[in-house]
């Protein structure tokens, strides 16, 4: 509604017109307030519309503010937000428009979506049966395809997260892929997560996914203090270690990226000197104690085990979980 910038007169008691009411839906059920007015009392002839109003949920909440601001009441809590909803449900287009032409209103929205899945990396991480229920999605393809699913739909997470460098999936629709071969796809070594570094000079870079239940250490010390890798860490660092080595025998140097018709696409080739590789794997929280404590032998066995390794990292999924939180929520500097 727009203030009439006219001069109108108050009128008379005796020249007031009728005005009735009726409750309607528009096209797409929303509720309209219809207002007819059927002339002055002193009319000869018989009640007729004159003039008609329609009031839909927008004009309404407006009219209802003016009333109450002009006659001094107290005006709905949820004013604003209600009129902003009604404003969307009468052109959500234009408002998608309006977020379209706002750089800042797409950050915003980005941001959001990342929260929203830095809260289901949580989720997966801690909820067992929440992990139990993304994992029926995928039935027959076991545990590790929960998490390798998840880094496929966000790719931000282990493109920012593990290496100094950006990294980006080799292939944007599935982190899995053969590395064997001069071709990406041809017969040879899996591996379950094919990314490279983003720049001029192109390096590839190999990531194994196990679970976040996968146990980092055995399950009793082979001499007192000292705790050794579990079969399934030294297994996933002897499989990556396996599959970087065979890769990089069959590419050599470096591998050309080919374009869908197979040709060569110029200048885009990716790097195989040395090429870094991780292992995604378990919690640091099984190194707690019984009674809630650092296990400090276990910490320094686990901890030494990694340090050494060469060319190879291991990261834990809630070591992950803490990067991917701190990129949508960083910690205050006040």
């Amino acid at each position: 509604m727009v203030e009439n910038a006219q001069r109108i007169q108050p009128h008379s008691h005796e020249s007031s017109v009728e005005c009735r009411y009726q409750l309607l839906a528009d096209e797409n059920g929303e509720p309209l307030v219809h207002l007819s007015t059927f002339g002055s009392k002193n009319r000869a002839s018989k009640p007729k519309s004159s003039q008609s109003l329609q009031i839909d949920r927008t004009i309404g909440v407006s009219l209802v503010e003016l009333l109450c601001e002009t006659f001094g009441l107290a005006a709905p809590a949820d004013d604003y937000e209600t009129r902003l909803n009604a404003a969307y449900q009468a052109n959500p287009e234009l408002f998608r428009k309006i977020i379209a032409n706002d750089v800042a209103a797409q950050d915003v929205i980005g941001l959001a979506h990342r929260r929203v899945q830095v809260e289901r990396f949580r989720q997966l991480l801690n909820d067992d049966e929440a992990f139990t229920q993304e994992a029926a999605v995928i039935p027959g393809q076991g545990n590790e395809k929960v998490w390798q699913r998840y880094f496929e739909q966000n790719p931000w997470i282990l493109g920012t997260s593990l290496a100094t460098q950006v990294l980006t999936a080799w292939d944007a629709s599935r982190l899995e892929q053969v590395v064997a071969g001069f071709s990406i796809d041809g017969a040879g070594k899996r591996v379950d997560g094919l990314l490279r570094t983003s720049g001029r000079i192109r390096s590839m870079v190999f990531v194994e996914f196990k679970t976040h239940k996968t146990p980092l250490l055995g399950a009793t010390e082979y001499r007192p203090g000292v705790w050794r890798a579990s079969s399934d860490l030294s297994g996933a660092v002897a499989q990556v270690q396996t599959t970087v080595h065979t890769a990089t025998r069959a590419i050599a140097d470096r591998l050309q990226s080919k374009a869908d018709d197979g040709s060569d696409i110029p200048e885009d080739w990716t790097y195989m000197f040395r090429p870094r590789s991780y292992v995604v794997i378990g919690q640091l929280g099984q190194l707690i104690g019984k009674a809630g404590g650092d296990n400090q032998s276990q910490i320094r066995s686990f901890e030494l085990f990694r340090r050494e390794l060469t060319g190879l990292e291991i990261v834990t999924f809630d070591e992950l979980l803490a990067r991917a939180e701190w990129m949508v929520a960083p910690p205050s500097t006040d």
